[in-house]
């Protein structure tokens, strides 16, 4: 991510997207109201009958209606009216358009009001920006489950069946068609690191496996309990991958949500919006989480929330709905907090 201008003043900030993810970013922060302008691309009908349509370039500012981003395209469409077009003879004001951001465009995002929150997201993302793929894999004899990390959540990629999974798998005089399978897949993704864990002595087994074919993959190993969906998350919350994932936004989620966890036990935990508003009310909260949903179903309320939490310097996460620890936040009502000390509930 390219930060090109923030305007405090007028409300504005004016960033180039280099990735998907940070497309998924913007769009994070894109609400209905909003001025969002870019180039755009649409289709102009020719002057005379049986004359096919065009598209010409255009520049177009939209009051939005409706922002997604689209992971089968990997595209941010943003829905709106046109307010000012360039050409102008190209386009009609006050009608609708969709603009189709892009990696490497140009997008300025004019809001209501330009929170330090917002902010903060667009410096995370400009943090990540050209960071190398971590590729992660968990396995055992069974199976083996891969997926990049990235700050939308976990990308799952292959899950890949083993010699005791419905006995697809074999070994065979001409070697280990699970492991030849795994090695394949990697290869094809191209991953710039890449951590293997799992239980047992099957990630042993597949690092001799590696080092007979002089495979040039440099991968880290680690341990899990578990293989799977639940293997992966495991992997994450462990820290074993500290170093590797840092500046990634999803092991931060998944460590926020671990503290509140291990808050509820011993009362420095605050979740749903009662006890949430009564901690920020009470200058308690240290750290404040918040499911992106609430956003968009319970805007208000949780604007008033987040308000008062960055006037009070506590820090703020957001956390998607795409991985387990979205599921647990929203099964705590959608916001949760890590306490500083603390409070009675009566």
């Amino acid at each position: 991510m390219k930060i090109l201008k923030v305007d405090y003043k007028g409300n504005t900030f004016e960033v180039i997207p280099d990735s998907f993810d940070d497309l998924w970013h913007i769009e994070k922060l894109i609400e209905k109201g909003d001025l969002v302008s870019g180039s755009s691309e649409r289709k102009i009908k020719g002057k005379h009958e049986g004359d096919k349509a065009v598209k010409e370039k255009i520049f177009v500012e939209l009051e939005v209606e409706k922002a997604e981003f689209h992971e089968a395209t990997n595209q941010l469409r943003i829905q709106g009216i046109v307010v000012f077009a360039k050409p102008a003879e190209l386009v009609e004001l006050k009608s609708h358009h969709t603009l189709e951001a892009e990696a490497g465009e140009k997008i300025c995002v004019t809001k209501k009001a330009l929170k330090k929150y917002h902010i903060d997201r667009l410096e995370r993302a400009k943090k990540a920006s050209g960071r190398e793929n971590l590729l992660l894999v968990v396995m055992d004899d069974e199976e083996a489950e891969i997926a990049f990390l990235k700050d939308s959540g976990l990308d799952k990629k292959a899950k890949i069946l083993g010699k005791k999974s419905g006995k697809r798998f074999e070994n065979t005089e001409k070697g280990n068609p699970y492991f030849e399978e795994l090695l394949k897949k990697i290869i094809e993704l191209e991953p710039k690191k890449m951590v293997i864990a799992g239980p047992g002595f099957e990630k042993q087994n597949f690092e001799k496996f590696l080092k007979e074919k002089n495979s040039k993959l440099k991968p880290e190993f680690e341990s899990t309990n578990s293989v799977g969906i639940t293997g992966l998350n495991e992997l994450i919350k462990s820290g074993k991958i500290d170093k590797l994932i840092e500046g990634f936004h999803a092991a931060e989620e998944t460590k926020a949500v671990e503290k509140i966890l291990a808050g509820l036990s011993n009362g420095l935990s605050a979740i749903g919006f009662e006890e949430v508003r009564k901690a920020i009310d009470s200058n308690a909260v240290h750290e404040l989480v918040v499911h992106e949903k609430m956003l968009s179903e319970k805007r208000e309320e949780t604007e008033q929330i987040l308000d008062k939490a960055e006037q009070l310097k506590g820090k703020i996460i957001f956390v998607s709905g795409k991985n387990e620890t979205g599921e647990k936040i929203l099964g705590f009502g959608g916001i949760a907090a890590v306490l500083r000390y603390k409070l009675e509930w009566k």
